[in-house]
């Protein structure tokens, strides 16, 4: 009984932080093809013309808090990640994905050459 109740708190805090682990993996340039082999399929999608915000969710491991990253994409190309907490209890971390606000959205750099 003791081994069982052991694994079991093994088994739910092996799963803390695994977002933070899956998005150390994830650069600035890495195209949505690499995003998804590091981190598996968004929670939530949206776009605005070239622009695309892709977010992620993991429940705390019964700590009381939903963990959130929202991945930012310029033309393909990762631009910028924003982290987020929630602490409001709920079945699901998806129930609080936040609606995107493009201002809070990275500012893309252009190289401009002279010619």
């Amino acid at each position: 009984m003791y081994r069982i109740l052991l694994l079991g708190i093994f088994i739910i805090l092996s799963g803390c932080g695994s977002l933070d682990k899956q998005s150390i993996l994830v650069n600035a340039g890495d195209t949505k093809e690499q995003v998804l082999n590091i981190m598996g399929p968004p929670d939530d999608r949206q776009f605005q013309g070239k622009n695309e915000a892709w977010q992620f969710c993991k429940t705390g491991a019964g700590f009381g808090y939903h963990d959130y990253r929202i991945f930012w994409f310029f033309d393909g190309k990762v631009t910028g990640v924003n982290t987020y907490k929630s602490t409001r209890p709920g079945v699901s971390c998806v129930t609080d994905i936040k609606p995107i606000n493009w201002e809070d959205a990275p500012d893309v750099t252009l190289e401009i050459r002279k010619r």
